[in-house]
């Protein structure tokens, strides 16, 4: 399978034919980091067909084409530049468009152009009033940055949540297949337990089954596409997903709204591009508008994190519940096993109590994810992404 860093070569390749006419470092835009920024086994790690949950926010910096097309945007257009920098470059530009509509062959170009001119001028001003500079922008790109990280995280997790929703309707489908033939039995005897009815019932019941199947599998490969493409992959590409880790429950124990909210509020990518824009403000309504947008930040950094807090203990409740009805059905299955051998039990609520375990498997497994998951988005607040 070729790796990731040679598609990202050709696909480089081929926007340098696009941009030829402008100088372009290929090197820039497939890899943001040099070379020597990261050890040969990181590299590595990047570079195989493999994807590791640990890897998502290398594979983002390095490889998502928001990210790339960001980067190369910053290091043209605002790398370390100050607000009058950034006017005066715009001013600029806007003169040469007057210029060019002046110096118009046709009517047409000259209305167009003058438009364009204008519309840029209004951009001038909407950087003069958001207080803007270079630094605000490598802020918002980072944002954007560790936020597509974030997605990817879980993007990955879902898929795996997918995969148990799966595996809990196929795991399902043979007690549902019996349950039809059951009814046709029952309907068929001399009897008549089981109405035609009752038949008609369990065969839409398997047919609901094995749409939802296939819906599954329809959202598992949506997802999967959607996650590599992300990362870098073709979107036909066919890279080995490993498990998303288990939750680990003494996470919990380390987290506290209160304490953590101090971090929260020095790394919150919004909270700190308004404090910056506050700073950059030249007029009293500008700074006073940064101010308010400063103070909401903080009260808003507050709620989330308390609502992820308060999300995190609700997954724990609902995994502890999932390993209680693991054991319930565990024990319920081997109540059915030994009334069948005793013959007061039947073959088909033995089955209907393994279903059960497999169902409650999946149920844990699918509240160890979601644990997973809210513990991982509480994280992210307390890292600023939100």
């Amino acid at each position: 399978m070729m790796k990731k860093r040679w598609r990202k070569m050709a696909a480089v390749t081929a926007a340098a034919a696009v941009l030829s006419a402008e100088a372009w470092t290929p090197g820039v835009v497939w890899a943001i980091t040099p070379e020597f920024g990261r050890t040969e086994e990181e590299w590595a790690r990047l570079r195989d067909n493999v994807l590791e949950y640990e890897e998502i926010e290398g594979l983002v910096t390095e490889y998502n084409v928001t990210v790339q097309n960001n980067q190369e945007d910053y290091r043209k257009n605002y790398s370390h530049k100050t607000m009058s920098e950034l006017v005066n470059d715009a001013r600029h530009e806007v003169d040469g468009m007057y210029q060019a509509a002046a110096n118009a062959t046709d009517d047409m170009t000259m209305i167009t152009t003058n438009m364009q001119a204008r519309l840029a001028e209004d951009q001038i001003q909407q950087t003069i009033d958001n207080a803007e500079d270079g630094e605000t922008k490598r802020l918002e790109f980072k944002k954007t940055e560790k936020s597509l990280a974030a997605q990817a995280q879980t993007l990955m997790n879902n898929y795996y949540q997918l995969q148990c929703q799966l595996e809990n309707a196929q795991n399902s489908r043979p007690l549902l297949e019996n349950l039809v033939e059951v009814a046709q039995r029952q309907q068929s005897s001399s009897v008549g337990m089981a109405t035609y009815s009752d038949v008609l019932t369990a065969q839409q019941n398997l047919l609901n089954a094995d749409a939802q199947i296939i819906s599954l599998q329809n959202q598992m490969e949506s997802t999967r596409q959607n996650l590599i493409v992300m990362l870098g992959w073709a979107q036909n590409s066919t890279p080995e997903i490993r498990e998303v880790p288990a939750a680990d429950l003494s996470r919990i124990e380390n987290m506290s709204p209160q304490a953590d909210l101090e971090t929260a509020w020095a790394n919150d990518y919004t909270l700190l591009i308004d404090q910056r824009k506050e700073a950059n403000s030249i007029t009293d309504s500008g700074r006073q508008t940064h101010a308010a947008s400063v103070e909401n930040d903080r009260q808003a950094i507050a709620v989330a994190l308390n609502s992820a807090y308060q999300a995190v203990l609700q997954a724990k409740n609902t995994y502890d519940q999932a390993i209680m009805d693991l054991d319930i059905a565990n024990k319920d299955y081997n109540t059915a096993q030994i009334k069948q051998q005793v013959g007061v039990g039947t073959a088909l609520e033995t089955l209907q109590a393994q279903v059960n375990v497999m169902s409650a498997q999946t149920q844990q497994k699918l509240a160890d994810l979601k644990l997973f998951q809210a513990m991982e988005t509480y994280d992210w607040v307390v890292k600023g992404v939100r």
